[in-house]
């Protein structure tokens, strides 16, 4: 719950987005998470990407994630740790399991247009999710012998009647893709769990407290299935 907390501190609304602050677009009925969300819109809509690596300034990102995990590394987490991200140079999936947790954190987070890529040892690391929303062949190769149970919050794919504009084609055509890929990997996990998310989007930041129940709920139902699994397995 901390990143529910952040997002509704002052330190939070005093980040500047892509050279508008925060609080000045804050609605005081929908609070801070529909401010970013009108933010992120906003940006999208005027930026010239073909000029500017994102929307978002450099920095912004990696402010927010040292506010939550601060100087930690990898080796202090209690429960092993892995990261993934995408490599735009050359094009290969990277996993990050050393050093610290804060960059590893933002390269995975940085969503390709919104956030810029992090630069990290000659690599140039942005968010995986175009090609491994649900990283379970990451997990498997980590560890062989263990039960991998994924997480699968993506909304499903609706039939539409129509499609009015081009961006609305190339935006169905990305989601398509990405969720044959996810279904794809999907298929080599032991336990898949998808909590309830509607069709919320990844920008919509509304009720999270919702959001978390939902989560909540899909994995108190999945438990005995994991315990199973992990009596079972060997």
């Amino acid at each position: 719950m901390r990143a529910i907390e952040l997002m509704s501190s002052a330190e939070f609304r005093n980040l500047r987005l892509g050279g508008m602050m925060l609080a000045a677009a804050s609605d005081e009925d929908n609070g801070p998470f529909q401010a970013l969300r009108s933010l992120l819109r906003r940006g999208l809509h005027l930026a010239n990407l073909a000029r500017r690596p994102s929307v978002i300034e450099d920095g912004v990102l990696t402010q927010l994630v040292d506010i939550l995990v601060g100087d930690g590394q990898f080796e202090d987490c209690r429960v092993p740790l892995q990261v993934v991200a995408l490599d735009l140079l050359s094009a290969r999936m990277v996993t990050l399991r050393s050093g610290s947790l804060a960059t590893a954190v933002a390269a995975s987070s940085a969503i390709p247009g919104v956030f810029p890529p992090v630069e990290l040892d000659g690599l140039l690391l942005c968010d995986a999710g175009a090609v491994s929303s649900v990283p379970v062949a990451a997990a498997r190769a980590a560890s062989p012998d263990s039960v991998v149970l994924a997480i699968d919050p993506s909304r499903r794919l609706l039939p539409r009647q129509e499609i009015d504009t081009g961006m609305e084609s190339l935006q169905r055509v990305a989601t398509i893709a990405r969720n044959w890929l996810t279904e794809i990997e999907l298929e080599e996990a032991d336990i898949v769990v998808r909590p309830r998310v509607g069709q919320r989007t990844w920008s919509d930041m509304t009720n999270l407290s919702s959001i978390v129940e939902s989560g909540r709920d899909a994995m108190t139902k999945a438990m005995p299935e994991l315990q199973e699994a992990l009596s079972t397995h060997h």
